[in-house]
C-alpha cells in the first residue's frame, strides 16, 4: 500500500513516524515515574502517619499503665483502711505523700494530666488539680466505665478500677482512679509533626469533630471532614480526594485508646510539580519540533512537490500530443534547469512534429498528384488506339464522339485546381465514356441510377471511370453475346456506395480474392493501375474502411463496390 503514496506523503509519513515513538516512550516513562512518586508519596504519608500514632499511643498507653498500676501502692491500700479513719493527722500526711507521689509521675511523664483517686470506701478524693474543688459523689459511679479514654470538654479522660473487674459496676470498686489530660498535648504533637513534615494532620471523630494544628486549614479540614463522615473508615487506610479542584493523598489510622482517627493529608500536585514541569516542558519542545516539521514538510512542499506535479503534469500532456505544453520557471533553483530543459525538449519536439506533419501533407498531396497523373494516360492511350481503330474502320461518327468526348475529358482533368469534384460531374464524365463505349460496342447497353441527394457529394477525379472501364474491357468485351453496364448509388447507416455491374463473362472466386489483395500491395508492373488507383486515392482522402471491393454479381459478372463514410460535403 506504501508503494502507491508518492515521495512527498512517504516524507511525511516518515517524519510522523519518528515523532509517534518519542511521544509514546516519554509518555510511557513519565507515567511510570508518576506511579513511583505516587507510590513514594503514598508510602511516606502513611509511615509518617504510623510513626505520628505510635508516638501518641505509647504515651497514652503509659498514662492507662499508670492508671492500673497506682491502686497497688502500699500507701495508696493504707489510705483507703477503715480504722484509719481516727487518725486524721496520719491520713493528711498520707494523702499528701500520695499527692507527691502522683506529681512525682506528672514531672517524668512526657504529658502533663490530672490524676484523681476516689476511694468509695471512706468516700475521700485525692486530685492533683489543686484549683477544683472535689468532693465524693456516688452517683457519678452508677454507669460502667469504657474501656476506651472519653471525649469531654477539650479533654481525654479515662476510668480505672481496683480491682479491674469493678469497670462493669463501679461501686463495687476499692479505688476508682480519673487519668485527664488536655487536648493541648496532641496539637503540640501536630505541630511538630507538621513542622518535620509536608503533611497537615489533624484528629477526626464522626461524633468529636476534629482535633487540628495550630496552623492548620481549617477549611480545607472541614471539607476533608465531611469527606470522611460520607466514606466507611476501616481500621487503617487512604484514598484520594478533590478539594478546591486539587487532588490529594488522605491517610487515616483509628487510635485504639481514643477511638479517633489520625488523619494526615498532602496534595499531589505539590510533589508532582517537577515532574509536571519536566513533562510540559518536553510536551513543549514536541510542540516546537511538530512546527519546525510542518514548516520542513511545506518548504519540501513547495520546493519539490509543487515542481515535481508541475513535471508531472506536463509531461502527461506531452506524452497526450499537446505540445505546445511550456512549465513556468519562477524559482531559481535546481528545478529551474530541468524546467529549462523540458521547455527546450518540447519546442524541440513540437517543431519535429509540425516539420514531420508538413512534410506528409506534402508527401500526401505529391502521392494523389502522381496517382491522378498515372490514370491520365491510361485514359488518353485507350482513347487513342479507339480513334485510330475507328478511322480504320472509317467511322465518323465513331471518331467525332469520340473525339468530342475526348476533349471533354481533357478539359475536365486539366482543372488541376482542385483534386476531387462532385459525383453529378463524374457521372456526366461516365455517361460521356458510356456513349463512347457504347458507340464502339453496339451490343452494350448501360443504365445509370444514382439518386439526385448524392450528386452533390465530394469523390476523386476520374473515380467512376476506371470500374466502368475494366467492367467494359474485362466484362463485357470478352463475351459475343450482349452486355449491360449497371450503375447504382445509396447513402445509409453513415456511409455511401455506388456499386458498378456488369453482365459479362465473370471471374471465379480465387481470381477476385487475388484481385482484391492486390488492391492493398504495392503498384508493380503485372497491376493494372485503374482500379488501384481508386482504391487508393479513397483510402487517402478517406481513411480506412473505404475503397473498393470486388463481388458476383447476379448477372453473372462482377460487381465492384465503391464505399465511403458518409461525413464530408465537400
Amino acid at each position: 500500500m506504501l508503494s502507491r503514496f508518492n515521495v512527498f506523503t512517504k516524507i511525511t509519513l516518515l517524519i510522523l513516524l519518528l515523532l509517534i515513538p518519542v511521544l509514546t516512550l516519554y509518555t510511557y516513562s513519565n507515567r511510570e515515574s508518576v506511579k513511583v512518586i505516587e507510590h513514594e508519596i503514598q508510602s511516606g504519608t502513611t509511615n509518617r502517619l504510623s510513626f505520628f500514632a505510635s508516638q501518641v499511643e505509647a504515651t497514652i498507653y503509659q498514662l492507662s499503665l499508670y492508671g492500673v498500676s497506682i491502686g497497688q501502692d502500699s500507701s495508696i491500700q493504707e489510705y483507703q483502711r477503715p480504722d484509719f479513719a481516727g487518725q486524721p493527722y496520719e491520713r493528711v500526711k498520707l494523702s499528701v505523700s500520695i499527692l507527691e507521689k502522683m506529681n512525682l509521675y506528672n514531672a517524668a511523664s512526657k504529658w502533663h494530666s490530672d490524676i484523681t483517686l476516689y476511694f468509695p470506701r471512706i468516700r475521700q478524693v485525692l486530685s492533683t488539680d489543686y484549683y477544683a474543688a472535689l468532693a465524693y459523689d456516688e452517683k457519678q459511679f452508677e454507669a460502667p466505665f469504657p474501656q476506651t479514654w472519653r471525649y469531654e470538654g477539650n479533654r481525654f479522660v479515662w476510668h480505672a478500677t481496683d480491682p479491674v473487674s469493678a469497670m462493669a459496676s463501679p461501686k463495687l470498686a476499692r479505688l476508682i482512679t480519673k487519668i485527664s489530660f488536655p487536648i493541648e498535648h496532641l496539637t503540640a504533637l501536630l505541630d511538630q509533626n507538621k513542622i518535620n513534615n509536608s503533611g497537615d494532620p489533624f484528629l477526626f471523630d464522626p461524633a468529636g469533630g476534629t482535633i487540628r494544628n495550630g496552623s492548620a486549614n481549617e477549611a480545607r479540614i472541614a471539607l476533608l471532614s465531611n469527606r470522611l463522615k460520607d466514606t466507611p473508615l476501616a481500621e487503617n487506610g487512604a484514598f484520594r480526594a478533590e478539594l478546591d479542584d486539587t487532588e490529594y493523598f488522605v491517610s487515616y489510622i483509628r487510635s485504639k485508646s481514643l477511638g479517633w482517627y489520625y488523619v494526615d493529608y498532602v496534595p499531589m500536585q505539590q510533589i508532582l510539580t517537577p515532574v509536571t514541569s519536566s513533562r510540559n516542558l518536553f510536551y513543549l519542545s514536541i510542540a516546537v519540533l511538530l512546527v519546525m516539521s510542518v514548516a520542513v514538510v511545506f518548504a519540501l512542499y513547495r520546493s519539490v512537490q509543487l515542481p515535481l506535479l508541475q513535471l508531472v503534469r506536463g509531461t502527461k500532456r506531452l506524452s497526450a500530443g499537446d505540445f505546445s505544453v511550456r512549465l513556468p520557471n519562477a524559482e531559481r533553483n535546481e528545478f529551474s534547469v530541468l524546467f529549462g530543459r523540458f521547455n527546450i525538449m518540447a519546442q524541440r519536439i513540437q517543431e519535429l512534429i509540425e516539420n514531420v506533419y508538413e512534410e506528409q501533407l506534402r508527401r500526401r498531396e505529391a502521392t494523389l498528384k502522381q496517382l491522378q497523373s498515372q490514370i491520365n494516360p491510361h485514359f488518353l492511350y485507350n482513347c487513342l488506339f479507339y480513334i485510330k481503330n475507328m478511322a480504320r474502320m472509317k467511322n465518323e461518327q465513331a471518331v467525332v464522339a469520340m473525339s468530342l468526348n475526348l476533349g471533354e475529358y481533357y478539359r475536365y482533368i486539366t482543372r488541376s485546381e482542385n483534386d476531387r469534384a462532385t459525383l453529378r460531374e463524374e457521372v456526366r464524365m461516365a455517361t460521356n465514356y458510356l456513349n463512347i463505349q457504347a458507340l464502339r460496342l453496339e451490343r452494350m447497353r448501360f443504365e445509370i441510377r444514382i439518386p439526385d441527394a448524392m450528386l452533390e457529394r465530394a469523390v476523386p477525379r476520374l473515380t467512376l471511370q476506371p470500374i466502368i472501364e475494366n467492367a467494359i474491357v474485362h466484362g463485357l468485351e470478352p463475351q459475343a453475346e450482349d452486355g449491360e453496364i449497371l450503375v447504382d448509388g445509396s447513402c445509409e447507416n453513415g456511409l455511401c456506395m455506388i456499386t458498378v455491374e456488369d453482365s459479362g463473362v465473370g471471374m471465379t472466386d480465387e481470381a477476385m480474392a487475388v484481385l482484391q489483395r492486390n488492391l492493398e500491395k504495392p503498384l508493380d508492373r503485372d497491376m493494372g493501375c485503374g482500379t488501384w488507383n481508386v482504391h487508393q486515392r479513397m483510402i487517402f482522402l478517406f481513411g480506412e474502411g473505404a475503397g473498393l471491393r470486388y463481388a458476383r454479381s447476379a448477372s453473372g459478372g462482377v460487381r465492384v463496390t465503391l464505399t465511403w463514410p458518409d461525413n464530408t460535403d465537400e
